[in-house]
């Protein structure tokens, strides 16, 4: 009972260096495709239950045909029934609706997916912090070409 407070204080550290490391990569992010007008929030989740934990960002911005784009990315702690392990994620959310669920079935990439609550995420895993850019990255390339 006396250490909950300092566990409370370190999950929130590790939670807003995760944020920092997300915000990071998608500001440094150079290539957009037809994305434009881009802003960014993110959030920790502290809820538990069937959806698992995670660190997210939600990327808003316009595609070229003028359709309001939502994505939402990060890493998502209990995301997979069979598997505990952590997954970097990307997913279209509420618009473009014509993109919430798309085909995906490029495993020579690496790069998997499962679909929920009518959306299609693509993820790779979370093994280690160092790769979690790179592996965004590759799944935002992935999420955009879907655009056009």
């Amino acid at each position: 009972m006396n250490v909950y407070a300092q566990a409370r204080e370190t999950l929130a550290f590790f939670e807003q260096e995760m944020i920092k490391l997300l915000s990071g990569v998608i500001e440094r992010r150079e290539k957009w495709h037809s994305l434009k007008d881009r802003k960014v929030f993110t959030e920790a989740d502290r809820t538990r239950g069937q959806l698992g934990y995670w660190v997210a960002a939600e990327i808003r911005g316009r595609s070229q045909r003028d359709e309001q784009v939502k994505i939402d990315c990060g890493i998502w702690w209990m995301a997979l029934q069979d598997d505990d392990s952590p997954i970097v994620y990307a997913s279209f959310t509420d618009t473009p609706k014509r993109l919430l669920q798309f085909s995906w079935n490029r495993s020579e990439k690496n790069i998997r997916s499962f679909d929920r609550w009518g959306r299609t995420f693509l993820y790779l895993p979370a093994s280690d912090p160092a790769d979690i850019g790179k592996s965004l990255n590759r799944l935002l390339d992935e999420l955009l070409k879907q655009m056009s």
